[in-house]
């Protein structure tokens, strides 16, 4: 059992609670007389003798939104949902200008200072936790996830962290909430060091069935929607899986629905909108030095008569990744103008997104899906699919 902890609006609290603001980081007024707040692991000071304009201007906002989401708690109103959403984003983004270099009111070493009490604050939580027996499994920027090392029923573990949650609230000053026990959780691997878990990439099924997903394709815009469906298909299959051996056990099933949707791509029963990718373009077309499936769309939607310039959406579908480099047109189609009876969609690259939408859920690599992508150019693509699908299953009866 692991249970998440989460600090609320943690980067815009630390902004309002210790008056970070650009004028008010290593002020004059505050520097000879050691009156300034110290800020932990780094020299600087924050003034002690006026309000910072940030501070001060995000108070309100702060306010409202923590009230809004403890509401939401509770209550089941859409308006006020969007509330919550709309205050979290003005508040995210006023930590962001913090450090942005053309920034009216920033100051790279305000946005330090946020990070450095950021830090600071994670590792009492963690210190707290520790000391009542629980071990943390893993810290994400304002979240922690604790796992109980003493035996504890689900309902003792639960008053427990929860206590927990108050005394680091009334340790840290900024309020913690408790956000529900996981039945499973993946924490997924960085790239670069593959022992050690990526800040943002996870996913887990709670103990009422909620799905959290954060940094896989089903959080990206420029993944269609077959391989999303797919990616929740397969994330469903571990409901209820509690333990390590039960979640092992429900890998060949994943397989196997992987296997169902390869075989959809390969039969062309997928529909237009299963298909399209949508992403923004970043420059107008003709400002475009490569030919990447963006690239591609933008010119082909300027030439339709649309305005693209930065910031516009595209929706394409890729006809052919390895087309000829003289012929980059061949790559994709705008979706609008895509015709299933004219056109063929590249079966052979929404397999290799399928399968890697599979591998990316996973903190282990799956050698015998290799194969999986060389067998579309084959024309006995259901009998190789088949086969394909029986030695894995040797495989598993081999290794068990």
């Amino acid at each position: 059992q692991v249970v998440e902890l989460d600090f609320s609006s943690m980067y815009p609290s630390l902004m309002a609670n210790f008056n970070i603001s650009s004028e008010t980081i290593n002020c004059k007024c505050c520097k000879h007389d050691g009156t300034g707040i110290k800020v932990p692991g780094v020299n600087f000071h924050i003034c002690s003798k006026r309000e910072g304009i940030i501070s001060k201007s995000i108070s309100l906002p702060l306010k409202k939104r923590l009230y809004y989401k403890e509401y939401n708690r509770t209550h089941n109103d859409l308006r006020y949902k969007f509330t919550d959403i709309a205050l979290k984003w003005v508040l995210v983004v006023s930590f962001g200008y913090l450090g942005f270099k053309n920034a009216r009111f920033g100051k790279i070493e305000a946005h330090q200072t946020v990070c450095a009490f950021a830090r600071e604050f994670l590792m009492r939580s963690v210190e707290i936790a520790e000391k009542y027996g629980c071990k943390v499994v893993h810290g994400i920027v304002d979240s922690i996830y604790l796992k109980d090392t003493r035996g504890r029923t689900p309902e003792e573990f639960e008053e427990l962290t929860k206590r927990i949650a108050i005394e680091i609230s009334e340790n840290v000053g900024v309020p913690m909430s408790w956000d529900g026990f996981f039945d499973t959780i993946v924490f997924l691997p960085s790239k670069a060091q593959p022992d050690v878990p990526a800040l943002s990439h996870y996913w887990g099924i709670k103990n009422d069935g909620e799905v959290k997903v954060r940094g896989i394709e089903v959080r990206r815009r420029d993944i269609p929607k077959i391989v999303k469906d797919a990616q929740y298909a397969f994330i469903d299959i571990f409901k209820g899986a509690k333990t390590v051996d039960e979640f092992k056990k429900r890998i060949p099933n994943a397989k196997k629905k992987l296997y169902e949707y390869v075989e959809r791509i390969y039969s062309g029963k997928v529909s237009r909108d299963e298909l399209t990718i949508r992403q923004k373009i970043s420059r107008s077309p003709g400002q475009y030095k490569n030919n990447s499936y963006q690239a591609v769309a933008a010119r082909q939607l300027e030439r339709s008569g649309v305005v693209a310039s930065a910031g516009k959406n595209v929706r394409y579908i890729i006809l052919n990744a390895d087309a000829d480099p003289n012929f980059p047109e061949k790559k994709v189609i705008l979706s609008d103008l895509y015709d299933p009876k004219k056109h063929q969609y590249d079966k052979k690259k929404y397999v290799e997104l399928l399968k890697r939408a599979f591998e990316s859920i996973f903190p282990f690599e799956f050698p015998d899906l290799e194969g999986l992508v060389s067998i579309v150019n084959q024309k006995s693509i259901q009998t190789d699919l088949i086969s394909f699908q029986n030695t894995f299953s040797d495989f598993e009866n081999l290794k068990s």
